[in-house]
């Protein structure tokens, strides 16, 4: 056979092979698949195939191109590969209609296409959703099974998105940090899928210049995680490098920073490669519900972290050591605005802490009262008259308490000079306090709910900033006069109470905390949750 007849033959034999190829990829004919979308779409429900979460925006989407299909062979593979990226953010790709997708993909009919497509937009409008938002109910463990009513505009984002890379990258938080948060999350995955890093036996406190063979365990385990620099190369010898990278590790933990091995460290080191992972996917998941975080001035409370930060804009104006609220008397997560400050408070002790408490130690001692400046009311009107409290006999008293306590301003009260007022039902607030010493502490769980500042004076100053009738010599002023006084804001400031233990400093320091109130490990388990049944 002539050469010239044999590239003709075998150019003809590639071309059948490729329009073979193409009739396979492509869908059906727009019009048909477009009829076969709209009759889908004109049903009072989309019962024809797997359940979809927002008919009700496929609707407008498709209507708005006159029902012809959104993803052809080509954007429907990037389509799936984005789905299936959910677990870059810590999510359920399967909760996405993968599985649903893969079996429609063998129907070439019209209306096996049109499912195809209304699948495909349908598992990018909730993944985008809880992207945007969150997987789970705020603050709670219940997963979203429908879209939020901010969710309004995806159907418009997703139509004139170049991809569906595109769409969702739109939609992750621009908060700084999600984006390294998600890079961590695959370092410790790739860690835990290898098998983690080898636990510290139990044993006396290792300190710099010790000699000790469980030391080359540690250097092992400090390296396996590749956070904290060189380790050292002594084995034995708890050398300097390794010091170093003790101290770093302690650092990112939030323990105090002494370079010893201790009973905090040890279970710091200790806590396995596959709990960090639940961690960093649950704070991912935190990182959401903030959403876009509106405002430029806004404060943010990191519980677990026991820290304050007063941001304006891209910059942390101030940051400050706070004190939380005990594992049995937690400090809730959510947002609100502070509205006002009232200067030289009194303290209304709420009842569950005057019945708990307080009722004891007046029992113990019948100074208490007098000594701690606190008065005892009728009741909680505010016509309420003042008793005596020896006129009670306080160990006959049960509880809930009948009287009302209040304690007068000084020095002496529990709220210190001023507090920082947001109304809110969980009857929290941000408040100073007389107790300084505890702000020495590492983990600072101490109070029975509400924050205590450590710098409560230049957070108000902070706050006032700009308003020309309380400048630091006029609230300081105000503060001395003892009087009590409401000083409202000229405009409400954001506060977002958080619980974030795990996040990313810009130069790339993974930070974990302990998970004080226990709040990790369920969170995790709920994302991990399907929200249609596989």
């Amino acid at each position: 056979m002539l050469p010239a007849v044999r590239r003709r033959l075998r150019a003809g034999v590639w071309l059948g092979w490729l329009l073979a190829a193409l009739t396979w990829a492509s869908p059906a004919a727009p019009e048909p698949v477009a009829e076969a979308l709209q009759a889908a779409l004109a049903a009072p429900s989309l019962t024809a195939g797997p359940p979809l979460y927002a008919p009700e925006l496929l609707r407008p989407l498709y209507a708005a191109r006159g029902h012809a299909p959104l993803w052809d062979a080509r954007r429907a593979d990037a389509a799936r590969a984005e789905l299936t990226g959910a677990a870059a953010h810590g999510l359920r790709a399967a909760d996405y209609h993968l599985a649903a997708i893969d079996a429609q993909r063998a129907d070439r009919s019209p209306a096996g296409q049109a499912m195809l497509d209304l699948l495909l937009s349908d598992g990018l409008l909730m993944l985008g959703s809880h992207v945007r938002g969150g997987k789970i109910e705020v603050g709670g463990l219940t997963p979203r099974r429908r879209l939020l009513a901010v969710d309004a505009d995806l159907p418009a984002r997703l139509q004139q998105a170049e991809s569906a890379a595109a769409f969702l990258s739109g939609l992750s938080s621009s908060l700084a940090g999600y984006p390294r948060l998600q890079q961590a999350l695959a370092h410790y995955r790739a860690i835990a899928a290898t098998g983690g890093w080898p636990l510290l036996p139990d044993g006396p406190t290792l300190r710099p210049g010790d000699r000790d063979p469980l030391l080359a365990v540690l250097r092992q385990r400090l390296a396996r995680e590749g956070m904290d620099g060189p380790v050292g190369d002594g084995e034995a010898l708890f050398d300097a490098p390794l010091e170093a990278a003790v101290r770093r590790f302690q650092a990112r933990h939030g323990l105090d920073v002494d370079g010893a091995i201790g009973r905090q460290t040890r279970r710091a080191l200790n806590t396995p490669a596959t709990v960090r992972v639940d961690q960093l996917i649950a704070n991912l998941e935190r990182r959401r519900w903030l959403g876009e975080a509106p405002g430029r001035r806004q404060v943010r409370v990191n519980v677990a972290a026991f820290t304050l930060e007063a941001i304006d804009g891209p910059a942390v104006a101030l940051r400050m050591r706070v004190v939380v609220g005990q594992p049995y008397r937690p400090t809730p997560e959510f947002s609100d605005r502070i509205r006002y400050l009232v200067l030289n408070p009194y303290w209304e002790v709420p009842p569950r802490l005057a019945a708990q408490d307080k009722l004891p130690l007046i029992r113990r001692d019948p100074g208490y009262l007098a000594r701690e400046h606190i008065r005892v009311l009728s009741g909680w009107a505010e016509d309420a008259r003042q008793i005596d409290p020896p006129s009670i006999d306080w160990q006959r008293v049960r509880t809930p308490l009948p009287y009302r306590l209040r304690q007068d301003p000084g020095p002496w009260n529990a709220l210190g000079r001023v507090k920082f007022m947001f109304p809110n039902g969980h009857d929290v607030y941000l408040h100073d306090t007389p107790a300084r010493a505890l702000f020495a502490h590492a983990e600072r769980g101490f109070s029975s709910g509400c924050i205590r500042l450590q710098e409560p004076l230049a957070l108000a100053d902070w706050l006032l900033a700009g308003d020309p009738r309380w400048s630091p010599e006029a609230l300081r002023a105000a503060i001395d006069g003892g009087n009590t006084r409401t000083v409202n804001l000229r405009e409400p400031v954001p506060v977002y109470l958080l619980y974030w233990t795990a996040w990313v400093n810009s130069d790339g320091a993974v930070q974990f905390r302990r998970d004080i109130y226990d709040r990790d490990a369920p969170l995790a388990a709920a994302l991990a949750t399907p929200i249609q049944g596989d």
